[in-house]
């Protein structure tokens, strides 16, 4: 990848792969019931439905690092992705997590497998729009509301896979794009320098 390629970045957990399904199938091993997908909205739904302990146990199994593998991204992420590096945009994945060092192993080797060896990755703790602006990233894709809200605050180019807890954001917001696939991306994308394009 050229120098001074615009970069966007990637959050991974409903981004990428379709972490919903990992939790549901965590809260059916773990209590015997059925989650239903659309009201599973935040990390707090579980704890209140659930309590503490099998909340603590639905978390550490839904995002264990050494499951990474089975994972399948969402259809469509991988070419376009790829598109979008071939075409001059770096790809920059950027996901929190409580423990980077052992989440870094695992994940890397998966998003260059799916998605290409010229990806980067910062697996934090941090707040990812101080990341985003470190890196000079024009944008990020992210699930989270109140993330994804913050880069269009801050005049980036922001966009969401739909999901049921970041709809009522972007129905109200022009100035962030909802896609229900990820084929729909490169035409969202804006203009952008050095000869890159989404589209």
């Amino acid at each position: 990848m050229r120098a001074g390629a615009p970069i966007l970045g990637l959050d991974v957990d409903s981004t990428i792969w379709n972490l919903t399904t990992w939790v549901c199938e965590a809260v059916r091993d773990v209590t015997g019931e059925e989650l239903d997908p659309e009201s599973c909205t935040t990390w707090t739904h579980v704890l209140d439905a659930y309590g503490e302990e099998a909340a603590m146990e639905v978390y550490t199994r839904a995002l264990s690092p050494g499951r990474v593998h089975e994972r399948e991204p969402y259809p469509g992420s991988a070419k376009v992705l790829r598109d979008l590096q071939e075409q001059g945009i770096r790809v920059h994945f950027i996901t929190h997590n409580w423990d980077p060092q052992a989440m870094t192993p695992h994940l890397e080797p998966w998003l260059k497998k799916h998605f290409g060896p010229g990806i980067e990755l910062t697996v934090t703790t941090e707040d990812k729009l101080g990341i985003l602006d470190s890196l000079g990233a024009f944008g990020m894709v992210d699930d989270r509301p109140g993330t994804i809200a913050r880069v269009a605050d801050a005049g980036l180019w922001a966009a969401t896979m739909l999901q049921p807890w970041n709809r009522e954001l972007v129905a109200g917001r022009a100035d962030i794009h909802g896609f229900e696939s990820w084929h729909e991306v490169p035409d969202l994308l804006p203009p952008l320098p050095n000869g890159a394009s989404g589209a």
